[in-house]
């Protein structure tokens, strides 16, 4: 080299030389740019592997190192490489190798680790965990370890050497991770903490050629350092990594994770389901779990793990080797990556406690069990569409259903989550020809046919590889109908012949002001006049017609008169409409009526001749009622034209102990009470609204207010300033009809007459005390010209309800558990038997009272019947539980 120089310098410049060595600097520097070896990383070991599958076509493998073999090492993996690779796994998670803690404060758990770059005694040494890898590899698997970044053991040498890498107290003292007392908590806010274990990472990604992480507890540490830690990870350009979030964090997948854990599948879908909810749930699960995925992020789903095993096994949750294999197949197919844990492929049946080192799974327990999990996992790798497809829920309460697509090739998946037989009613485009996709035989799904499936059974149908059938011909059923606008019909098209490849059809109507029509055929009326539906076939457009005539919607409105102590939230709440099926019932309390002034509300019925209703603010409620024409409903009467608006009602208030005194204005701002108050109007009283329950208590003829501002041992009646609380009143039920008047302001004051003094007092009164019991009787209505002169009963005021017999039943809707029934007119220690009954009229309650009692009935939400039987007394209420 020196020769060569000397020959060439007459040639060259300083300056060339310069410029040579400058440039040749600076090609070395990107070199490492693109390719960042670190002082710190050991060599590279082996050749890194180049067939890491993308994130979307992973089917990952969890080995349980201590419970895999009798000896609970790496060489008793790597022996049974060959059957792993066999389900049709790709991606090996390996559970920790690392050294254990043995100090007294540690535990011998994989995941209280006193060293990130060491492989534990137990487990073996870094010879042979590279004799795995190397094995994985040369079969076609990666290998990702379990990494944990959030703690260490407590006689990690970080302990002594760099305690300010740890969490402390205010006192210096390192803090446990919460809630494992076995583990000192890392602190992500030391920067060189943070260096030192992305610094551990990349010493296995160099000393033993791994291809990733599946990261323990992810989301524990802040997101920044997963960002930090990935970045500098994925500058290894020569290794794809798989970076595994364990964790259901959201925004994982923001930090640069690959895969997200699918805690909330497992916990808020297919266990929940197991247990008897909804299949519904998972596409709710599954839109949230991919709330902030990228195209190839993914959600790795799981019938079982080494922390479920802990608790519960998966025939635990899902009761058989058959319910087991249907909940992986949908976590298979629907969208994400599957996930296996050592054990069941033959139908490991045993929790394996933490820390994992009292139980040993016995590979010859069921060794036939494994077929299943691997043709699953095999149709997976073979099938882009299950893979990378776009995915349409057509699932119902029992049974998971959907179609995959990718390009022309489709999946079919319909799965029986039940063990019970169901049924499931294939929808318009699910029909077509198929063959089984595990079996190759041949299937045709009719639109509108009903599937039946045995317990747990499942269908998985492609289109590959199916002959072409062309269509022929469509027809429409009906060809033709009546209908009325804003009600909808259904259009069915059947397609010929019934195995044509493409049962799809297109609608269209001709004429949308009209009638239109969905993608699914159902029509929808707009205005009267016809219109012509057509179904064209997507394959050979073959068409066919429906005419549609519509003619004008029949309408009836309800109007209804606000009491003045019910709120302004005023529903309607409606069932058994009819026709049959026109209108749905209705949900409790309904659905809000609108405002038409001066206190009336009002809702229309369309398309319906008749229907049961009940009026309601929410906690106020009319009977049950029954409307088949436009009226108006007021105080309790139904008017077939309009009554007019009501004027203010005004109320005598009558004691219990006398019942001959009725409270009136005396004038001089006191509260006194007389007799024969006939038509005076210093004897009426309006109640006003006040709010959250309360009412004020204004006289008819002096226009002042019922209030005890001044405390002055009576009851005051003058004028008042607004909002005063000592002026609002709560009428609160006492017994038999009759209620207290308990003041806002000073709760333990209730109007009383107990010292008989010619004045109303507030002070004294204790509950049971009939001079403390009043009720408001003989209104008078004061209706305008024109109107009714219907009179509302005292009941009616109190309840806010019109019921025959004088029966009052409260809270309804029920909520607690319990509510109160009160006959105030029956004979003293008449006994009544009380029924509740659920709609279909079983019996499920009975008790005798004397009057008036609480009712607790403990009943689940919903809609019962009370019947009230004594003598010739015989009535029935609704009842709604909340």
């Amino acid at each position: 080299m020196k020769r060569t120089l000397t020959l060439l310098a007459p040639a060259w410049s300083k300056k060339t030389f310069y410029c040579i060595y400058v440039t040749i600097s600076l090609l070395c520097l990107l070199q490492l740019q693109g390719n960042p070896v670190r002082a710190q990383d050991p060599p590279q070991y082996g050749t890194p592997y180049a067939a890491v599958p993308d994130p979307s076509d992973v089917n990952m493998y969890q080995v349980h190192i201590r419970p895999y073999s009798a000896a609970g090492n790496l060489a008793g993996v790597t022996a049974r490489l060959d059957a792993i690779k066999a389900l049709g796994t790709n991606v090996i998670y390996l559970m920790p190798h690392y050294p254990n803690g043995t100090d007294s404060r540690s535990s011998i758990s994989p995941y209280c680790i006193k060293d990130f770059k060491g492989v534990g005694a137990e487990y073996g040494n870094l010879t042979n965990l590279r004799a795995l890898v190397d094995g994985a590899h040369s079969r076609g698997m990666a290998v990702i370890l379990d990494w944990v970044a959030n703690q260490t053991s407590w006689d990690h040498p970080w302990i002594t050497q760099h305690p300010d890498w740890y969490v402390r107290d205010g006192n210096g003292v390192i803090q446990p991770l919460n809630p494992f007392p076995d583990v000192a908590a890392l602190n992500f806010g030391s920067s060189a903490m943070r260096t030192e274990m992305i610094n551990s990472m990349r010493y296995w990604i160099f000393a033993a050629n791994v291809d990733g992480f599946r990261c323990d507890y992810a989301n524990y540490a802040p997101l920044d350092f997963w960002t930090q830690a990935i970045n500098n990870l994925r500058g290894i350009t020569s290794h794809k990594l798989l970076m595994f979030a364990e964790g259901d964090r959201l925004e994982n997948f923001n930090a640069g994770f690959d895969m997200n854990f699918g805690d909330k599948w497992y916990y808020d879908a297919i266990r929940q389901i197991a247990g008897g909810a909804s299949v519904a749930q998972i596409q709710t699960t599954t839109n949230t779990e991919y709330t902030f995925a990228g195209a190839s992020q993914q959600v790795v789903r799981y019938t079982a793990n080494h922390d479920t095993e802990g608790e519960a096994t998966p025939f635990s949750v899902f009761q058989n080797h058959a319910g087991v294999v249907v909940n992986f197949l949908v976590s298979a197919y629907m969208r994400g990556v599957p996930f296996l844990t050592s054990g069941q492929e033959v139908d490991h049946n045993q929790t394996i406690p933490w820390p994992y080192t009292s139980v040993k799974i016995n590979w010859s327990a069921n060794p036939g069990a494994a077929a299943d999990f691997t043709r699953v996992l095999n149709f997976r790798t073979s099938s882009t569409a299950i893979r990378r497809g776009t995915m349409t829920n057509y699932s119902n309460t029992n049974v998971c259903a959907f179609t995959k697509i990718s390009g022309s090739e489709k999946v079919v998946v319909i799965a029986n989550l039940r063990n019970s037989t169901q049924t499931f009613t294939i929808p318009a485009a699910l029909a077509g020809s198929y063959v089984d996709a595990y079996t190759g035989t041949a299937v045709t799904l009719t639109s509108g046919a009903t599937q039946s499936l045995t317990n747990f059974q499942y269908r998985v149908l492609t289109n590959a590889n199916v002959p072409t059938v062309p269509v022929t011909s469509v027809s429409v059923s009906p060809a033709g109908i009546s209908i009325k606008a804003a009600t909808n019909t259904q259009l069915t098209a059947t397609v010929a012949p019934a195995n044509a490849t493409n049962q799809s059809v297109n609608w269209s109507s001709g004429n949308t002001a009209v009638a239109t029509v969905n993608a699914s055929g159902l029509v929808t009326a707009i205005a009267a006049g016809t219109a012509v539906i057509t179904a064209t076939t997507v394959d050979q457009g073959k068409t066919a017609t429906s005419t549609i005539t519509v003619t004008p919607a029949t309408t009836f409105t309800v109007n209804f008169y606000k009491p003045t102590t019910w709120g302004t939230g005023i529903k309607i709440y409606w069932w058994d409409a009819q026709p049959t099926g026109t209108l749905p019932n209705g949900t409790w309390p309904g659905v809000s009526m609108t405002s038409s002034g001066n206190g009336w509300y009002t809702y229309t019925f369309t398309n319906i001749t008749s229907t049961n209703l009940i009026f309601n603010d929410g906690t106020n409620q009319t009977t049950d009622l029954t409307r088949n024409k436009t009226g108006w409903y007021l105080n309790g009467v139904w008017y077939d034209n309009d009554p007019g608006t009501p004027g203010p009602t005004y109320y005598q208030i009558q004691n219990r102990w006398q019942p001959t005194w009725y409270l009136y204005d005396g004038g001089n701002g006191q509260l006194r009470y007389g007799t024969n108050p006939g038509t005076n109007q210093a004897y009426q009283w309006l109640q006003e609204d006040a709010g959250s329950g309360y009412v004020l208590l204004k006289n008819r003829s002096s226009g002042k207010y019922i209030h005890v501002e001044n405390q002055n041992g009576a009851v005051q009646c003058s004028t008042i300033t607004p909002g005063w609380y000592s002026a609002m009143w709560a009428i609160a039920a006492a017994t038999d009809g009759w209620s207290y008047i308990q003041n806002r302001w000073q709760t333990g004051q209730w109007i009383n007459v107990e010292g008989q003094l010619g004045y109303a007092q507030y002070s004294g009164a204790q509950a049971g005390w009939h001079s403390a019991m009043w009720k408001f009787v003989n209104p008078t209505t004061g209706l305008t010209a024109g109107s009714s002169s219907t009179i509302q009963t005292a009941t009616a005021v109190e309840d806010n309800i019109t019921q025959p017999g004088d029966i009052r039943l409260y809270p309804n809707p029920s909520t607690g558990g319990h509510f109160f029934i009160n006959i105030p007119a029956l004979q003293e220690n008449k006994l009544v038997t009380v029924s509740i009954r659920d709609i279909s009229g079983k019996l499920l309650f009975q008790k005798n009272i004397t009057g008036a009692a609480r009712i607790e009935h403990g009943l689940p939400a919903g809609l019962y019947f009370v019947s009230i039987q004594s003598g010739q007394l015989k009535e029935s209420r609704k009842l709604i539980v909340k």
